[in-house]
């Protein structure tokens, strides 16, 4: 007892001093611990979103639904260094853009194909510093999605999983690397790429889908089905 009341007076004595930044010592401690139930889950990703300026941005009080993922299935998602994520109802490109600081011609070009979402859209995916299958076509990566009954990535569902990454890690991923997003197309037939530029910039090219390159491949997403 004498030891934790040592630790935590040592604590706030470096917090007072400025070695320590309370903000910062509350993210470590949040992004430590293991988040199980759905509700739980579901308030720090609010908080989260809130700190990112959600509500200053739509002008109006924000809520998130509660994760369609059971407390086994949030434990699976951990057990398979997955992350769980939501992408918010009604939230368009730019305004994930304004939110997370990013910004590229894709957002902006009446010729992608943008995807916003009508529901909270709560979806695990992979941690990995890189994606899966390069050096594959978007075609044949999405074959094999389907395949694992798993779905396409979207860029407003990428720029959720950079955000988060960059918050909970201090970096983003996929910095030598690129994804294909299946689900934002570019005039019609071509498919857009995105990634993490020398810059730490966002970037995205449109493609066509027969290309493949040892430095792209594919980032699926999974959602439960309890029907």
């Amino acid at each position: 007892m004498i030891d934790e009341k040592k630790g935590t007076n040592l604590v706030m004595q470096l917090i007072k001093d400025g070695f320590v930044v309370k903000n910062d010592l509350l993210h470590t401690l949040q992004s430590e611990e293991v988040l199980t139930t759905p509700e739980k889950v579901r308030d720090e990703m609010e908080v989260w979103y809130k700190n990112m300026g959600i509500e200053t941005l739509t002008g109006k009080p924000f809520r998130l639904t509660l994760p369609y993922f059971t407390e086994e299935e949030i434990k699976e998602v951990e057990a398979n260094d997955e992350i769980l994520l939501c992408l918010p109802s009604g939230i368009d490109v730019v305004t994930l853009g304004k939110m997370f600081h990013m910004d590229c011609w894709a957002f902006h070009d009446p010729l992608v194909t943008l995807n916003t979402e009508y529901a909270d859209f709560w979806f695990s995916t992979k941690k990995s510093p890189e994606p899966d299958f390069l050096d594959r076509t978007p075609r044949e990566i999405s074959k094999q999605y389907k395949d694992d009954e798993k779905l396409n990535i979207s860029i407003e569902r990428y720029m959720v999983f950079l955000a988060r990454m960059k918050y909970l890690t201090g970096e983003y991923p996929e910095k030598e690397c690129k994804t294909w997003l299946p689900n934002t197309r570019y005039e019609g037939k071509g498919i857009v790429i995105a990634g993490i530029d020398s810059n730490s910039k966002f970037c995205a090219h449109g493609w066509m889908p027969n290309f493949h390159s040892p430095r792209v491949g594919g980032r699926y997403v999974y959602i439960v089905d309890h029907h």
